[in-house]
């Protein structure tokens, strides 16, 4: 069953650094101005309560990856479902994984173009980001994570440096009164976070435990990034509301960015807004490695090819032409983030190993009374 090219193994270290950034990329820009849209001076709030359910989450993926943990989330599908329906769904899998990659994808170029770089082609922007992508698929996983280590330590720097610079801004009035709006608009904000933040961690399940050393250690490791990523986005939530106030935190598609524009330390330390987007262009472009590497794993099993490989860089194309295509305009990405995402990430993140994991526990139930009869 096993059809994976190689024998990697990475640390729980390694893991815990890859889920740490990948929880906060593309968070940590975008979701601030939609979730204070929701729950406005309490969108903090809808951050703490979803982390929250984001380790319950980590618990039952858990669970579901120790379900058979000599095989990624595709195979095990294949083996609780059977080849067929497993291929069927594992099929619907590779095309979230890969639509979702050209989405980050997408997100990078049109804030480049946006912020920087007004009169560059969006396809030119992509290109280059699917280039890197493509290139770090091909090295694998293992190599990917090793780079992570080393770029993780001035990267977590950065992050604290732009906490520390910033608060002089915050102003504690923007954040009152607390739970203001009552329960409903909190509520669908903290599913709205749910739905960015806690859901899509699901593809770690093609690594964790089948590509970890030690699978203790991994599962600590799973805990400890996935806290530590939604301490981080609570915090910069918590500033963007303090310092710009909620009203004009939702009328920024970057308010995180737009935050960073306002330190201003002795007059000495001023708009290094470039460190917020250097850790947003970092973490997403972890974000969409991990995407990418998803879907052209689970394309090769569905062919029972041994190595994902030559399958890059077609893959990596058509990965463009779909980030071109996938939002007409910056407000429909918006839109689709805020209505229809829950339920997209939901069929990936809470149906398909809810299924999975009941179908497993099913069959071992029913195999246990045959197993004492012979």
């Amino acid at each position: 069953m096993n059809i994976r090219p190689g024998s990697f193994k990475i640390s729980s270290h390694q893991l815990m650094i890859l889920i740490l950034l990948y929880s906060v990329g593309t968070v940590i820009l975008h979701t601030p101005s939609p979730l204070a849209g929701f729950a406005k001076q309490d969108a903090w709030l809808a951050a703490l309560f979803g982390t929250g359910i984001a380790l319950i989450f980590v618990w039952f993926y858990i669970r579901v990856g120790n379900l058979y943990p000599d095989l990624a989330l595709d195979q095990i599908n294949e083996k609780v479902f059977g080849k067929i329906v497993g291929k069927m769904i594992n099929l619907t899998f590779f095309i979230w994984s890969f639509s979702t990659a050209a989405e980050t994808t997408y997100y990078v170029g049109s804030f480049i173009e946006t912020f920087w770089m007004p009169d560059t082609p969006l396809v030119a922007l992509n290109i280059l980001l699917a280039a890197v992508v493509i290139f770090t698929v091909r090295l694998g996983i293992e190599t990917f994570t090793r780079t992570l280590e080393i770029f993780f330590i001035p990267i977590f720097i950065l992050l604290i440096i732009f906490l520390f610079a910033i608060i002089p801004e915050a102003n504690i009035q923007n954040i009152q009164p607390v739970f203001e709006g009552g329960a409903k608009p909190l509520i669908r904000a903290v599913l709205f976070y749910v739905s960015v933040f806690t859901l899509s961690p699901v593809m770690f399940l093609m690594i964790f435990p089948s590509k970890v050393n030690e699978r203790k250690k991994g599962e600590k490791a799973f805990y400890i990034g996935t806290l530590i990523g939604g301490i981080i986005l609570i915090l910069v939530i918590m500033l963007d509301i303090l310092v710009l106030g909620p009203d004009t935190t939702v009328r920024n598609i970057a308010p995180s960015y737009t935050m960073a524009k306002k330190i201003n330390v002795g007059n000495f330390l001023m708009r290094i807004e470039a460190i917020i987007a250097t850790i947003w262009i970092f973490t997403t472009y972890t974000r969409t490695v991990m995407y990418f590497y998803v879907s052209v794993v689970v394309f090769s099993n569905l062919f029972n090819i041994k190595d994902y490989r030559p399958f890059t860089t077609a893959l990596g194309m058509i990965m463009v032409f779909c980030s071109l295509i996938v939002f007409p305009t910056v407000s429909s990405s918006g839109e689709f983030n805020k209505n229809i995402w829950l339920f997209y990430a939901s069929t990936y993140g809470l149906v398909m190993p809810l299924l999975l994991f009941i179908t497993a526990k099913f069959r071992n139930i029913i195999k246990k009374p045959h197993g004492r009869q012979q």
